[in-house]
């Protein structure tokens, strides 16, 4: 799925796509390296790639299921034990989609990124996050 959206955005050029050391997924189109992203929950998948070089994409999207820990989980990201589910899988999102874009998992580093809210089903999380590998903190994330 995610080599099927590389070859359109490639249109026509050379493109693969890659997983980096960290297993990271990438994309090479036309010699230049494109932030890619994947995520899945129960049946749905959101793929992104990156039209421009130089930008670091990643998407999450989660099931909001209420049997997980949320508590445990909201305090690894920072929130208080008693977020509610909606708002953790919202927080959740967030968190995994800047981590997939930058590597990045310190929670209060990560504030400086914005993330947009993809359309999905009542039940369900997402996130979208892009980021200028040019920035001085993310250069080495798209230089690997």
């Amino acid at each position: 799925m995610l080599c099927g959206l590389v070859a359109d955005v490639a249109k026509g050029n050379d493109a693969t796509c890659f997983k980096d050391e960290d297993g990271r997924p990438w994309a090479k189109i036309a010699a230049y390296r494109h932030g890619a992203s994947i995520s899945h929950s129960r049946g749905w998948v959101v793929v992104a790639v990156a039209i421009d070089p130089g930008l670091l994409i990643g998407v999450d999207l989660e099931y909001r299921d209420e049997g997980r820990s949320i508590p445990e989980m909201a305090e690894q990201i920072g929130l208080p034990r008693t977020t509610s589910v909606s708002d953790f899988y919202d927080a959740w999102c967030r968190y995994e989609a800047i981590f997939k874009a930058t590597g990045e998992s310190d929670p209060v580093v990560q504030l400086d990124l914005s993330s947009v809210v993809l359309p999905v089903p009542a039940d369900f999380a997402s996130r979208l996050v892009m980021v200028d590998a040019g920035e001085k903190s993310h250069q080495d994330s798209i230089n690997r």
